[in-house]
């Protein structure tokens, strides 16, 4: 589970400037109410100041158009100084290809215009999107998205999609699930350091880790140990299963070589057990290998890209 939200770029700019200032500081006070809850961060496509206000005027223009000092200095904090929240661009980095490759991999849609900005990233995070309540058409809290991808027999597949959505503070409750469960992953403070000792209060019910993952998180940095720990909390909480991240089985080759077999064997109840299946939805190549035994999922190997006879 992610901890920040992202920008609905579509949003901007207003239509007109009827109430804009009074639709900004409703915009101030849902990040303020977000950050209560847990959400201090969101993700735009580019820098706030890139984008236009209105029609042919930038922000830094917008400011300079403002006799009220005290919202002056509100939207200057909020533009430089991360004075209500953390501001921070790009949605995706480049070290997280793999949520790029999952974007890459699906068209969508919003009113039949296809976009991949704001809206199509809460899909592949899993997130809230965040609007300027500038339009009837964000006083939604959800937006529908159409999305579409090729099956492997090449034919289009579409779908309707539900995104979370804000614009203005009375649709936060309409995700208080979302945000008991954030809660929820911020209170338990997973690190590194303290992982191993209190893996079974974290996950108490479906995740079980093999011995040998102790070792391999010890390797990892920061970014993949969160991104493997949120991951593996979603299928723990049922918010997902585990078949629903990118994930795919191991080639003839690896089943046919001893050596490259024995590399994905992981030790359950003292013995040891080929971990076929495994993840693909970490950045920069990791991997996780799992096993699936009835209501239960052993975690045999969070780590770099395991060798194959093509990738050394």
């Amino acid at each position: 589970m992610v901890n920040f939200s992202v920008f609905n770029e579509l949003s901007l700019p207003f239509p007109d400037d009827d109430k804009i200032v009074e639709k900004f500081i409703l915009f101030f006070k849902l990040l303020e109410e977000m950050k209560k809850k847990g959400l201090e961060t969101v993700r735009l496509s580019k820098d706030f100041k890139a984008y236009d206000v209105l029609d042919g005027v930038n922000f830094q223009q917008f400011v300079g158009q403002q006799k009220d000092q005290d919202f002056k200095r509100k939207i200057i904090s909020f533009l430089i100084n991360n004075g209500v929240v953390i501001i921070d661009s790009p949605i995706i980095k480049d070290e997280e290809t793999e949520e790029q490759e999952l974007l890459n991999s699906h068209d969508y849609f919003f009113n039949s215009q296809a976009t991949n900005g704001g809206l199509a990233c809460c899909d592949v995070w899993n997130t809230i999107a965040v609007s300027f309540n500038s339009d009837t058409q964000w006083d939604m809290d959800f937006i529908v998205l159409q999305r579409q991808n090729l099956s492997n027999s090449g034919d289009v597949v579409e779908q309707g999609i539900s995104i979370m959505h804000l614009s203005k503070d009375t649709h936060l409750v309409s995700h208080d699930h979302f945000f008991d469960s954030l809660e929820n992953e911020i209170k338990l403070g997973i690190t590194q350091q303290n992982f191993w000792g209190k893996k079974e209060i974290f996950f108490p019910n479906t995740i079980l880790f093999c011995p040998e993952v102790e070792k391999q998180l010890s390797k990892l940095d920061k970014l993949i140990f969160q991104q493997a720990i949120s991951l593996l909390r979603e299928v723990e909480t049922q918010r997902k299963c585990i078949t629903d991240f990118q994930h795919s089985g191991e080639g003839k080759t690896v089943h046919e070589h001893n050596e490259l077999k024995k590399l994905r064997e992981f030790t359950i109840n003292g013995s040891k057990i080929f971990f076929e299946k495994h993840i693909k939805s970490l950045s920069n190549g990791y991997r996780i290998y799992f096993l699936q035994q009835g209501e239960k999922i052993h975690i045999g190997y969070i780590g770099k890209h395991l060798k194959t006879k093509n990738y050394k």
